[in-house]
């Protein structure tokens, strides 16, 4: 009895997490390295302009 409520359990959690994993709204969201990298770029001088610190 304790077996089958164990396999159930984990089962249950295990699918839990798949539906939450399937329901996220940045699962479509593809954004390729070249586009994080020109965006962390252009934070970065738009921050520069600002006098903002820059974080070596």
């Amino acid at each position: 009895m304790v077996d089958n409520f164990s396999i159930g359990l984990t089962h249950a959690l295990m699918a839990l997490a798949l539906w939450r994993l399937l329901y996220r709204d940045d699962l479509d969201l593809e954004v390729s390295p070249r586009m994080l990298w020109q965006r962390r770029r252009d934070a970065e001088s738009a921050a520069a302009e600002d006098g903002a610190p820059r974080d070596a």
